[in-house]
């Protein structure tokens, strides 16, 4: 007996094959083409998360890069607040003398000047005054300091008092001016000597003397004008006397120079 089934219904049921005539099972059949493809499902549900993992280790440091390019120049900054002033510096050093300059050309002649009276009016003056004995045969018996105003004018001093030079045979002793530890050069110096020769006793004569001289030369400023006694040059030192009852006084004037 023989079954005829359809094409489609072998391929729609899958064919099983033809049971022998002898009781036999046939040969499997030949399977069925694979149906079309279902629709996609939907996505399922988000899962809880996960467990956070432990901390990994530390990777090799990387190698330094490139230097990056010159950025921009950036805005200007705003001005800043003015500082307070610096504390003045100290003095420096006084450097060396400057070269001598070329001398100028003459100038033009003056207009004539008008005529005045010739004596000079002494308007720096200065005097000391003391009242004591002095028995001093060498050394120093007085100093008077005084304020020279200017460079280029002169110093007029004198000396008034009572002097004496005692002692037998040939005796003398002089009395003289310094300026600043030095005599005067500006002509010569200024002094006064006081000479005795008695051949016989030892008499001690005092009399009020007096001496006076210009001195040029000396520089601007402070001056110490000094009053000294010693020896004559050439002559036995006596035994010397300033100042006796009476006042001693050294002037001291600064004029202008003498006319050449």
């Amino acid at each position: 007996m023989f079954f005829f089934l359809s094409q489609k219904s072998v391929f729609a049921r899958g064919f099983s094959g033809i049971p022998g005539s002898n009781g036999i099972p046939g040969m499997p059949g030949i399977p069925g083409a694979p149906g079309p493809q279902g629709q996609q499902g939907k996505d399922g549900a988000k899962g809880e998360p996960g467990v956070k993992g432990p901390r990994g280790t530390t990777g090799t440091r990387g190698q330094k890069g490139n230097p990056g390019s010159l950025g921009k120049n950036g805005a200007p900054g705003m001005t800043g607040i003015k500082g307070d002033k610096g504390r003045e510096g100290s003095r420096g050093s006084s450097g060396p003398p400057g070269i001598k300059g070329v001398k100028g050309e003459q100038g033009s002649k003056g207009e004539k000047g008008e005529i005045v009276n010739s004596a000079v009016s002494q308007t720096n003056w200065k005097q000391c005054v003391w009242k004591n004995d002095n028995g001093r045969d060498s050394g120093k018996i007085k100093d008077c300091p005084f304020n020279k105003l200017q460079s280029d004018t002169a110093i007029k001093v004198s000396f008034q008092g009572n002097t004496k030079v005692q002692g037998t045979s040939r005796k003398c002793n002089r009395w003289f001016f310094k300026f600043n530890g030095n005599e005067c050069s500006g002509p010569m110096t200024i002094d006064a000597v006081v000479y005795n020769n008695w051949p016989s006793g030892n008499p001690a004569l005092l009399h009020h003397r007096s001496f006076e001289g210009y001195c040029e030369n000396i520089p601007q400023g402070k001056v110490t004008v000094e009053l000294w006694v010693g020896q004559c040059h050439g002559v036995t030192l006596g035994d010397a006397y300033t100042g006796w009852s009476s006042v001693s006084r050294i002037m001291i004037e600064e004029v202008t120079r003498a006319q050449s």
